[in-house]
């Protein structure tokens, strides 16, 4: 993605990052993604498929998400068996 502008300004991650951030959500969500729905106007749900290790990748990019963007809350349950 080569324009980042809809990125709100209130997103702490250096810009020349923020490139790098938003393709590890890409590549993620383009291999893993079975299914997504909009519970609520302000919730989003996305299922992934994977075992521990997409639930370890997961954990790790939303940690880092939360950290430069604080206006984004995340939920993150164990994997279901």
């Amino acid at each position: 993605m080569s324009d980042l502008a809809w990125v709100p300004q209130s997103c702490t991650l250096p810009a020349e990052e923020r490139p790098l951030q938003v393709a590890e959500w890409d590549a993620l969500l383009s291999e893993r993604l079975t299914s997504l729905s909009r519970p609520q106007p302000l919730h989003l749900r996305l299922d992934l498929a994977g075992g521990q290790e997409v639930e370890d990748r997961v954990r790790d990019l939303v940690e880092r998400e939360s950290g430069c963007c604080s206006f984004f809350t995340f939920t993150t349950p164990p994997a279901r068996t």
